[in-house]
């Protein structure tokens, strides 16, 4: 095929993409309010602090060093993971877990007025656990989290572009 089909191929699958929503993952259209936002969260430099940093500032905000100079404050009142037994052997042996990731945030605004209400976002994942394999089961839940954490800085942006500006 002649690199001209190619090319009228490609912009009319672009165009037919764009018609229907569809969004590059990483591109949100976020609030103009959050153009300067300070993440105000307990582990603000813990690796999903710092995802979520990274993934704001890759969607066109300036992330700021304090709310003085912020146009809104992300406040994350709780970002916890649980493990917790999901299921158990026929020998009352624990065989799979549970891994739950747990985030509470709420938008302000510079005044420290609430763009949006409290809300809460649960993610989780089950995995195999084998007694005899304790390593790999280790593995397999630092795996996990690194997942959820992508998935939930994911979840949460797509939480914001549903505010009203």
């Amino acid at each position: 095929m002649p690199a001209k089909n190619w090319l009228i191929m490609s912009c009319l699958l672009l165009g037919l993409l764009s018609g229907c929503g569809f969004q590059l993952r990483g591109s949100a259209d976020l609030p103009a309010a959050m153009d300067r936002t300070y993440l105000d969260m307990p582990d603000r430099f813990g690796e999903f602090g710092r995802s979520l940093e990274r993934s704001l500032e890759s969607n066109g905000v300036e992330v700021v060093s304090s709310a003085d100079q912020a146009s809104s404050v992300l406040q994350i009142s709780q970002a916890q993971f649980v493990r917790e037994a999901a299921s158990f052997s026929g020998t009352a042996l624990i065989s799979e877990f549970r891994l739950t990731f747990r985030v509470t945030f709420r938008l302000l605004s510079d005044q420290g007025d609430p763009l949006s209400s409290q809300r809460q976002v649960v993610l989780f994942r089950d995995y195999s656990f084998d007694s005899q394999e304790i390593l790999a089961s280790q593995r397999e839940e630092e795996f996990l989290r690194g997942n959820l954490r992508n998935d939930m800085v994911n979840e949460l942006l797509r939480r914001l572009e549903q505010l009203e500006d």
